[in-house]
């Protein structure tokens, strides 16, 4: 499976997860997460392949100015609008487009470090990040919304599932 396949695999099933919680649930703070919702978690992946599709044409990709778009937090619809939109955005993106990484980690300084990547370097980022917030929004369902379903893999890294594939077999 190639990297936008895997990306988009991983999308619908952050899809199923918004096709059956409500509103209040969604955006209810938790105090596992701190007071943070499951729909604080869904804004945040969404919000990274945003500014990932919205700048990578520019050459320069700065996460952390990223537009935070709270209805994207409290309405799952919206959200569910805005997985599906990036789904087909990413079909249209170019992986072996060069970018320029942009970070800053000093939080009393606001000078700028530059790392080169490419787009494809950046969709790879972004599914690992959406892997690993999926997994603390299968934390906050198990503990504020059991009946929610979510499949097994949900959150799981593939290669956690390989890996636990491969330990069943022996």
């Amino acid at each position: 499976m190639q990297i936008i396949q895997a990306t988009e695999y991983t999308l619908q099933s952050l899809l199923r997860f918004l096709e059956q919680v409500d509103k209040a649930t969604y955006s209810k703070p938790l105090d596992i997460f701190n007071g943070s919702s499951l729909g604080g978690h869904t804004r945040h992946i969404i919000e990274f392949y945003h500014c990932l599709i919205k700048n990578y044409n520019q050459g320069t990709i700065n996460y952390d100015l990223r537009e935070r778009d709270k209805n994207i937090e409290t309405d799952p619809e919206l959200a569910s609008v805005a997985v599906q939109n990036i789904i087909t955005e990413l079909q249209k993106i170019n992986l072996n487009d060069q970018v320029e990484l942009h970070m800053s980690y000093d939080p009393q300084n606001s000078a700028v470090d530059t790392v080169v990547s490419n787009v494809k370097r950046e969709v790879v980022y972004n599914l690992e990040h959406t892997i690993h917030h999926m997994a603390l929004i299968k934390i906050g369902v198990k503990t504020a919304a059991p009946q929610i379903e979510l499949e097994n893999e949900f959150g799981v890294a593939p290669s956690t599932i390989k890996f636990q594939q491969n330990s069943c077999v022996q």
